[in-house]
């Protein structure tokens, strides 16, 4: 139960720090909306963005949905940030829309069968991840296995349990529909780009740049590879920086 002193913190919690919140479960076009929105100037929050950003702290995420009851310092869990799509925030829409009630809330959807199967063979589990990988992935990859892979899908065997998951997307949709405010929700089907997005965000069309079409389910691997170079090269960067800065104090020191 929580404290007075936590009710009120709740209450008094900064509101509307996210512009666009999206609903759509992943697998539903999530990456592809970040990487155009991003190209329209927000700084959007993904998934990825919680593997790659040395300066996301999973565990926030982790432990909100451990302790559904308990408050969030949701300010710090999006700093840096002005718009957030799928997972982990999909796993918190009702708070997030709670706290951001004039945000525009992209619902992104596809055919539910198709959806599930993307789902069999993509995020549920992440292949050939294993504790060499950097800290930063293997503690975003713990948060998603509580808050995606045994939370929002249920755990084992999506395969056999295709009905319900299916249930599950199509019951989260219909709710996403009752609770937004109609002029603030974008339905957004996957394929379609930014004739559909920009004049919902009342931004013009990009002139001579395509809609991205990014993280198709048959290059999840080489993604997971991908964002795991990206992180090395970065580290190594930051060691390279640190070192060089230290040098040059020594010998101004000498």
């Amino acid at each position: 139960m929580l404290s007075t002193q936590d009710i009120k913190k709740q209450q008094s919690q900064e509101t509307n720090f996210l512009k666009v919140l999206g609903a759509g479960f992943g697998r539903t076009g999530t990456k592809s909306l970040r990487n155009a929105l991003n190209h329209l100037n927000f700084t959007t929050h993904h998934m990825e963005n919680v593997l790659m950003d040395p300066t996301q702290v999973p565990e926030i995420f982790e432990e909100a949905y451990k302790h559904p009851e308990a408050p969030v310092d949701w300010i710090r869990a999006y700093q840096g940030y002005d718009a957030a799509v799928d997972w982990p925030s999909t796993a918190f829409f009702d708070k997030l829309y709670a706290l951001n009630p004039d945000a525009k809330v992209i619902l992104t959807i596809r055919d539910p069968e198709k959806w599930h199967h993307s789902v069999c063979n993509t995020i549920h589990e992440w292949p050939a991840v294993d504790e060499t990988w950097p800290k930063q992935i293997l503690r975003a990859r713990k948060m998603a296995r509580v808050v995606v892979r045994d939370g929002e899908l249920g755990g084992d065997n999506v395969v056999g349990r295709k009905e319900e998951l299916i249930a599950k997307f199509n019951n989260h949709i219909e709710h996403v529909k009752a609770i937004v405010k109609p002029e603030n929700l974008l339905v957004m089907e996957l394929g379609q780009g930014w004739e559909t997005l920009c004049p919902f965000l009342g931004l013009e069309i990009p002139k001579d740049v395509s809609y991205p079409h990014d993280n198709k389910g048959k290059d999840f691997k080489a993604l997971l590879q991908h964002v795991k170079d990206q992180v090395v090269k970065s580290q190594n960067e930051a060691i390279t920086a640190t070192t060089t800065t230290l040098s040059a104090a020594v010998k101004q020191q000498a």
